[in-house]
């Protein structure tokens, strides 16, 4: 069945119970969906309560309310006490500087290097704000994870005019991304089905994760795995009516934006 090749079933449970050779990104695939909020926070306080030394991703147009501080306090709380990792997915350019914010403020207030935030290297500004983020959080004395990805939302931030005009300058973003990460000892995940891309992580010293999305590239994660990387499935779960914005989206990359994330 083509949902379930990329959904890993409706609750945190079914995805525990996945039995894949790599590590698990468990992801709440509901998005851009606030008005419910009270109940997305309650899953993903579900999900970072039934785990343990984990990674979970979060979409914060699926929260944003004025409880969102509070919201993320509690989950910083609960990762803590489970060992887990929280990663802060970017969305499209028009929530992303509230997205940026928030994540900014998860990482200057956390004190257990929980907290990853994610650049969208086909946008083309991404370079600059990661370089920015690593000095301003370096003076700070704050260590902060990161998950660098091309994009996914080339369809709602096409007319933006914050995005690389085409493929090659987005692929060369992201790459100078890797070697600028190679020197700084932030915990990074290379979120990415580009076989180039991760020959050229491999190259360095740096131990880097990898991850690749539930269904897509099996091949490249096993040759990860192969070479003795840490390699990770993202995995969304939720009801099958809730992942239709996210399975269109991969309709649309299959189709027509999949230079932007292969």
């Amino acid at each position: 069945m083509f949902i379930n090749r990329y959904i890993g079933g409706s609750n945190i449970f079914a995805v525990k119970k996945l039995n894949i050779p790599y590590g698990k990104i468990y992801d709440y695939v509901k998005e851009s969906n606030c008005k419910d909020h009270k109940n997305n926070h309650k899953l993903n306080v579900l999900a970072l309560s039934n785990t343990n030394n984990s990674i979970h991703a979060i979409k914060l147009t699926s929260l944003y309310n004025s409880d969102l501080n509070n919201y993320l306090d509690e989950y910083n709380h609960l990762a803590k006490n489970n060992n887990n990792k929280i990663l802060i997915d970017a969305e499209n350019v028009k929530n992303q500087d509230m997205i940026n914010d928030y994540t900014n403020y998860c990482i200057e207030t956390d004190n257990s290097n929980i907290f990853y935030k994610t650049y969208q290297m086909y946008r083309n500004d991404s370079f600059d704000i990661l370089e920015k983020d690593l000095e301003f959080f370096k003076n700070k004395n704050k260590n902060f994870g990161i998950k660098l990805v091309r994009g996914a939302y080339l369809n709602e931030d096409r007319n933006t005019g914050l995005l690389n005009t085409n493929k090659t300058d987005t692929d060369i973003n992201y790459n100078n991304a890797i070697k600028l990460l190679s020197t700084h000892k932030n915990d990074v995940i290379i979120a990415t089905h580009n076989n180039l891309s991760c020959k050229i992580a491999l190259q360095y010293e740096k131990k880097f994760k990898y991850a690749q999305l539930l269904g897509m590239n099996n091949k490249l994660s096993d040759y990860l795995l192969e070479q003795g990387q840490d390699v990770y499935k993202y995995i969304p779960y939720g009801k099958y009516s809730e992942s239709i914005p996210y399975l269109t989206r991969r309709l649309y990359e299959n189709y027509s934006i999949l230079q932007y994330i292969i």
